[in-house]
């Protein structure tokens, strides 16, 4: 923000247009994850893509392991069985 306000200082009300367009650009991301909490309180089935998503899945499993070994009081059974090696292009 300060190198726009540097570069536009003889725009008048530019720091102040500046300033109101990014309090409308975090507003909208603001809501954005509002709504998206709402819709996870409900528990969706999420929809995860295969190889890009393989450490969210894998993010879900640890958690589901943990917390069913937390629950039931024995020792976490990791769900991965061994090293895995990605390989993907984007």
């Amino acid at each position: 923000m300060v190198a726009c306000w540097n570069i536009f200082r003889w725009v008048p009300f530019g720091p102040s247009l500046l300033k109101f367009v990014f309090a409308k650009f975090v507003e909208q991301d603001r809501r954005t994850m509002e709504l998206q909490a709402e819709g996870l309180e409900h528990n969706p089935h999420l929809m995860l893509i295969d190889d890009a998503d393989r450490p969210a899945k894998w993010y879900f499993a640890l958690k589901a392991a943990y917390r069913e070994a937390k629950l039931a009081g024995g020792e976490m059974k990791h769900p991965m069985a061994g090293p895995v090696t990605l390989k993907w292009r984007s």
